[in-house]
């Protein structure tokens, strides 16, 4: 498959979408085992910095601690869009000599909604899925530089892609501590004024994607394989790792709820996740 153009799912679009039908257990309308096919097989490359406050080692590979799930619906113009969610357990603020005078803007604190996302859409001639657009969050809703922003067209050219396969799975460098997401190192160390920075990046993992408990449904259904509720708790999957304050929910499709990384509703936490399907991917 190197050099091609886009991925085999070994499934297609006509395959994938489903309206109404009990495969789609989340109403999404795509197909349940299609979407976790292709939220697997289009998750992105993390480049990260095994040095901070945030990283877990696991059995396999290490990686920032989050509960890492994903959406996939149906996209109006056709294909499908899958937003990806690391739902970092924290957000480790930055250590930089100017955050002495901007302390407030340095601080760390529980739970750091970041979010990926991507349109891939289906080509019938080559029968291979390909990558059409990218979202990155880079300080999103908040005092962000123009980072946090869709890329397309010839803006694609600017991503590396896993398995050298252009137009397949994205590689995003994740800036140290704050975990703005960023197409190349270079525009990760240019990122938010100079503050963010991926000097000390040299830590590579795919966003895992494992289990169907991963998804976290649509609107009209949330969390099919998991509660069947709009939250899910930290004990259910070991969502909010080693940290997790027992009986901790993070709802993600609830307006009105913060994110903080399930430990616990005594924290301020950061943007719910709710905006960004709502806002970003339309969901």
């Amino acid at each position: 498959m190197q050099g091609a153009r886009g991925l085999d799912t070994g499934w297609t679009e006509a395959e994938c979408l489903s309206v109404g039908g009990s495969d789609d257990a989340d109403l999404d309308g795509v197909r349940d085992d299609c979407e976790h096919g292709i939220a697997r097989a289009f998750a992105p490359v993390l480049v990260a910095d095994a040095g901070e406050c945030g990283w877990e080692e696991g059995p396999q590979e290490g990686r920032l601690g989050g509960g890492y799930l994903y959406a996939v619906q149906a996209h109006p113009s056709g294909g499908v869009r899958i937003v990806y969610m690391p739902a970092y357990h924290r957000d480790c603020g930055w250590r930089l000599p100017v955050c002495r005078l901007t302390p407030w803007l340095c601080r760390e604190h529980a739970g750091d909604s970041e979010a990926v996302v991507l349109d891939v859409a289906f080509d019938g001639r080559t029968g291979l899925w390909a990558t059409e657009r990218i979202f990155l969050s880079a300080h999103c809703h908040g005092r962000s530089d123009g980072r946090c922003r869709w890329y397309e067209g010839r803006e694609l050219e600017r991503f590396s892609w896993a398995d050298e396969v252009p137009r397949g799975a994205p590689v995003v460098w994740v800036a140290h501590g704050k975990h703005a997401g960023y197409p190349t190192a270079a525009e990760c160390d240019s990122g938010y004024w100079g503050y963010d920075g991926c000097r000390r990046n040299r830590d590579a993992y795919r966003f895992p994607v494992a289990s169907v408990r991963q998804n976290a449904g649509s609107r009209a259904r949330p969390f099919p394989h998991g509660s069947g509720a709009d939250c899910v708790g930290a004990d259910e999957a070991g969502w909010g790792g080693e940290s997790a304050v027992e009986g901790a929910w993070e709802c993600f499709w609830d307006p009105e709820a913060r994110f903080r990384g399930w430990q616990g509703d005594h924290v301020p936490g950061a943007t719910g996740y709710e905006r960004y399907l709502r806002e970003v991917a339309g969901f």
